[in-house]
């Protein structure tokens, strides 16, 4: 994990400039995502993205003129980008209009944006969860979240 890097944000505004250009006429929201959507979080440094499009073989199209790969469904459709060749930069995740899990990753960083001490807390759970994971444990390491962004979200509705 990397400390918190103010430019993820920038990077993402150039990188929904990019799609916006390519994407000309086709319908879609987007947001940014994941830890590093979250001011003063500590985060891998990939841009996590959501998309939401009922056309979405046009933004299929779109995205791999761009460079990103088709990995398949997982957490929506999920596209990656890489960086020559093998560093991955940006996991775009594209889903219909009123799919519940693209709702419930924007409200859980909401709920982080909103929230210092929550914020502090998941923080400290994720380098938790990195010091006795270690790279070996990386498959482990989103389970490991899963009971604290449950939580968050129970308490949300």
């Amino acid at each position: 994990m990397s400390q918190h890097d103010p430019k993820w944000a920038y990077f993402f505004e150039i990188e929904a400039s990019l799609i916006a250009a390519e994407l000309v006429g086709v319908r879609y929201q987007i947001d940014h995502i994941g830890s590093t959507a979250v001011p003063g979080l500590a985060a891998k440094p990939i841009l996590d993205i959501a998309m939401r499009s009922t056309q979405q073989t046009q933004v299929a199209s779109g995205l791999k003129k761009l460079g990103y790969i088709d990995r398949g469904i997982r957490s929506g459709r999920l596209f990656i980008k890489l960086y020559d060749g093998d560093v991955r930069t940006h996991n775009l995740h594209l889903y219909q209009p009123d799919d519940r899990e693209c709702k419930e990753q924007i409200a859980f960083r909401d709920a982080l944006r909103a929230d210092p001490k929550l914020c502090d807390q998941y923080a400290e759970l994720k380098q938790d969860l990195v010091d006795r994971l270690g790279d070996a444990g990386r498959s482990q390491y989103a389970n490991g979240k899963t009971g604290f962004v449950n939580s968050v979200l129970s308490q949300l509705q």
